[in-house]
């Protein structure tokens, strides 16, 4: 099978203000899982690590038995407090510490989204480093396609509000109302 151009996921449960009364962790899981299911058989994933994402990335790896088409981002500012599972990730990368968490995270992100040429990028639940992520992968990958699964909510729904995403009105009416998500990510990543 021809591999594709990698996808850069970033994700969250929502575990703070603004963000934790506006999110639904069911759903975030649900459409992690069948992006998981949808890009890893042909193409590369790659996310940043998070305490709720990655212990479920990495089961959906193993089980699909795609360990080695996840790659998965780390900030050595968290080296000390990150789950077992994610230090144990086949590819993992790590990035510098900074001098704050707050740049030690701009860093990580910025070397992750500018680690290869990405074919979309998906986003889903999520506080503000996801619009973080969004605004760099932007900048960097300007002619690549984003999708904010606004059904997820959180930061996803903030970022589809605020007009990101495609303009078509059908696939975007299709990332705010759709929860079958292994059909949603077949139909939207199809074409790249």
């Amino acid at each position: 099978m021809k591999k594709l151009e990698p996808v850069f996921l970033s994700a969250s449960i929502p575990h703070r203000e603004p963000y934790v009364h506006n999110s639904d962790p069911l759903l975030i899981r649900e459409a992690i899982l069948a992006l998981v299911a949808v890009v890893v058989r042909s193409r590369e994933l790659v996310f940043g690590g998070h305490p709720a994402i990655s212990p479920l990335v990495d089961h959906a790896s193993r089980t699909l038995n795609a360990q080695d088409n996840f790659y998965i981002y780390q900030s050595r500012w968290f080296e000390d407090v990150i789950p077992e599972v994610a230090k144990n990730f086949k590819n993992l990368i790590w990035t510098d510490k900074r001098y704050s968490r707050e740049e030690s995270l701009t860093l990580m992100r910025t070397e992750m989204i500018g680690s290869r040429s990405f074919g979309a990028a998906v986003f889903i639940g999520g506080m503000e480093g996801i619009v973080e992520e969004c605004e760099i992968f932007k900048k960097l990958h300007p002619d690549k396609p984003i999708f904010p699964v606004a059904s997820t909510l959180g930061a996803a729904l903030e970022l589809f509000n605020a007009g990101e995403g495609p303009q078509d009105d059908f696939i975007r009416e299709e990332l705010r109302a759709n929860k079958r998500y292994r059909g949603l990510f077949r139909k939207i990543l199809e074409e790249m």
